[in-house]
């Protein structure tokens, strides 16, 4: 099997950090279609600022992948899936 090239794994990692950008933007939408009780800023506040972190890790990375340091893009994609970890966790326990 051959070993996947750091280029494929730096173009993975920023598919993966878009793939949870949709995620975290998709969650305005359940709230809204979903939920039992009216929609506030205030119960949409936490998505808001999930998806701004997501957006600004993501565009990182691709800057980064574009300058070809793909390891970085990598690091930059692991560290914000990490961010946005802590970030749920310190929020919804």
């Amino acid at each position: 099997m051959p070993r996947i090239s750091v280029e494929r794994a730096a173009q993975l990692a920023i598919g993966v950090q878009f793939l949870v950008l949709v995620r975290t933007l998709a969650e305005y939408f359940r709230l809204k279609h979903f939920g039992s009780h009216p929609l506030t800023l205030a119960m949409v506040e936490p998505y808001i600022l999930g998806a701004l972190i997501a957006c600004v890790f993501t565009a990182i990375s691709v800057g980064l992948y574009f300058f070809r340091r793909f390891t970085a893009a990598i690091f930059v994609a692991a560290l914000m899936i990490a961010i946005l970890l802590a970030y749920k966790i310190s929020l919804f326990g």
